[in-house]
């Protein structure tokens, strides 16, 4: 059952996970965010009360968008190869979803040298992303899709790379071709088994 106000809140949190995309997680206050959403100030704070507090709501709705744009789609594909290959081409696609690109590269970016909550929930969300990787590359290997001597972790490292750098070239350098060219990188570095 929803609660009042819940609705309210998802429709400000939609519209501050795309501000925060664009302009960081520090530079996003209630007061732009008022701006930006039409939602009194006064309003913001009831909701969410200090801007740590709606930094932290911002990185939970991005985690919540994350496994409904990223995870879900992947859940009918059968574990290893297959649902890893899922979830980067599902992960790729995500890339596109927040108008800055994708919200923990860019807080991740602005916050790794800062201590705090929201550095702490990025850094969380992010090790996520990675154990989820390694999980299913582990299971190819286990399950002969990928070469035994594949070392699981420096796979995972490699498609990291691939989505930081897809994002990068997407956002900052404007190359429409960053999200096929991540595609093409990642079909090199989960080459099958030959008997696959």
């Amino acid at each position: 059952m929803t609660k009042p106000g819940d609705e309210r809140r998802t429709a400000v949190l939609r519209t501050a996970v795309q501000l925060a995309s664009v302009e960081g997680l520090e530079g996003l206050t209630l007061g732009r965010l008022a701006t930006v959403s039409g939602v009194p100030k006064s309003a913001l704070q009831a909701l969410f009360g200090t801007k740590e507090r709606l930094q932290l709501a911002i990185v939970a709705h991005a985690v919540d968008v994350f496994q409904r744009e990223v995870l879900a789609p992947s859940e009918d594909s059968s574990g290893g190869l297959a649902r890893l290959r899922a979830v980067m081409a599902a992960w790729i696609d995500y890339l596109v979803t927040f108008d800055g690109g994708c919200l923990f590269v860019a807080s991740a970016s602005e916050l790794d040298g800062r201590p705090g909550q929201a550095r702490e929930a990025i850094v969380e969300a992010v090790v996520a992303g990675e154990k989820l990787l390694l999980r299913q590359a582990d299971l190819a290997v286990r399950l002969g899709e990928l070469w035994d001597s594949a070392d699981v972790e420096q796979v995972v490292f490699e498609l990291h790379a691939v989505l930081l750098k897809a994002n990068h070239d997407r956002q900052l350098l404007g190359r429409d071709d960053a999200l096929n060219r991540a595609r093409a990188a990642v079909d090199r570095i989960l080459l099958p088994t030959p008997h696959e």
